[in-house]
């Protein structure tokens, strides 16, 4: 099947760096290549979708994309445009009743998976505006779509990390814009277009933090069960540390916003399990401190990811990653969430890149659905 090729690592590697590794590192370099070429054509599809209905769609990763470029929407409009979110297989079998008057937004990094492409293709058959964020050399079905706007190249490894950063520079400068034309702007425009070309210096000193994070994924690696909790444009985040735990180690993990947390899955926490928190400087950091301070009392392993210069929060590991205006902090969150996946799966044995597929018996079970 042509999605399996896709994803198997044409030269198989045996140690780190895994090909997993060569992507994390890689993104600085590629978000910004996002920003220098591609804002004409971005801000193109922008100006089409100004005055339309938006409908985020995705599946995994591309999901919490859509999820955080709600937020973007959010945040820059002051809550005044609100875009829907879809799974794309629900949409696929419990449509939303589409029209002339709506913009669908697909992302998709490989640009093959089958309900997401399917999606599209309804939403064009019902007169929408189609919108595909998909990665390079992408497949038929998205490309399909009335505008296609490219992220990077195909990635080797089974886990997503620069096609997922690529795909929120393309949504950022997408959300920007929108925000423009409708007159609606949280921030002034050109300001939030300054910030987002920081970003990519942002991720670079961030990977800085690379040995504290390898420190923090050791002891990690050690627990049974991990949790990630951020709250904001980092609830997505959190669901996105944890997906990438279970994608390369194997691992039973969870990803929760702040509150939702407290109300439930802290009771089934214990010394087996390790927390880590995403402060940004937001209102959910005072919940969070609290929540690092009663974890303490079950002998949870902490580990906390904070911005510069934010006070000082209760934890075993603080890592430490620059100042950033908090509806663009996924960016240097997500490269922390994604090097500690990547080190625990190193601490346990495991090769990030192949998704479980080099085992017989999930390679038999994944003939039985397709990707």
């Amino acid at each position: 099947m042509a999605s399996e090729a896709a994803v198997q690592p044409t030269t198989k590697r045996a140690a780190h760096p895994y090909h997993m590794y060569d992507a994390i590192v890689e993104q600085p370099e590629r978000v910004a290549q996002v920003l220098a070429t591609q804002r004409e054509l971005i801000e193109s599809a922008a100006d089409a979708a100004a005055r339309k209905r938006l409908v985020l769609v995705g599946i995994g990763t591309s999901y919490h994309a859509a999820q955080i470029t709600e937020h973007f929407l959010r945040h820059l409009t002051r809550g005044r445009v609100h875009a829907l979110v879809e799974q794309a297989f629900e949409l696929v079998h419990y449509p939303l009743a589409l029209r002339a008057s709506d913009a669908v937004i697909a992302v998709s990094h490989r640009g093959w998976k089958n309900y997401t492409a399917q999606a599209l293709q309804a939403a064009r058959a019902a007169g929408a505006l189609t919108i595909a964020v998909t990665g390079q050399d992408c497949g038929e079905g998205m490309k399909a779509a009335h505008f296609v706007l490219p992220t990077c190249e195909q990635e080797i490894s089974f886990a997503h990390t620069k096609s997922f950063t690529t795909a929120l520079a393309v949504l950022a400068v997408f959300a920007i814009r929108l925000a423009e034309r409708r007159g609606l702007q949280g921030e002034d425009a050109e300001d939030a277009r300054a910030a987002l070309q920081r970003v990519p210096d942002l991720m670079r000193q961030t990977l800085a933090s690379e040995p504290i994070i390898r420190e923090a994924a050791k002891e990690m690696s050690a627990r049974q069960r991990l949790i990630f909790v951020g709250a904001g444009p980092n609830w997505a985040t959190a669901r996105e540390g944890a997906l990438k735990v279970k994608e390369t180690s194997y691992l039973a993990s969870e990803g929760f916003q702040t509150e939702q947390f407290l109300h439930g899955p802290m009771a089934e926490m214990d010394p087996r399990a390790a927390l880590v928190v995403l402060l940004t400087g937001g209102p959910g950091d005072v919940r969070s401190r609290s929540m690092l301070r009663a974890s303490r009392e079950l002998g949870i392993l902490r580990v906390v990811v904070a911005a510069a210069g934010a006070s000082e929060a209760p934890a075993e590991y603080r890592i430490e990653v620059p100042a950033a205006e908090e509806w663009l902090t996924p960016f240097v969150h997500l490269l922390v969430v994604q090097l500690l996946s990547y080190y625990v799966a190193i601490g346990r044995g495991s090769n990030p890149d192949t998704g479980r597929e080099d085992h017989p018996q999930h390679a038999r079970a994944r003939i039985h659905f397709k990707l």
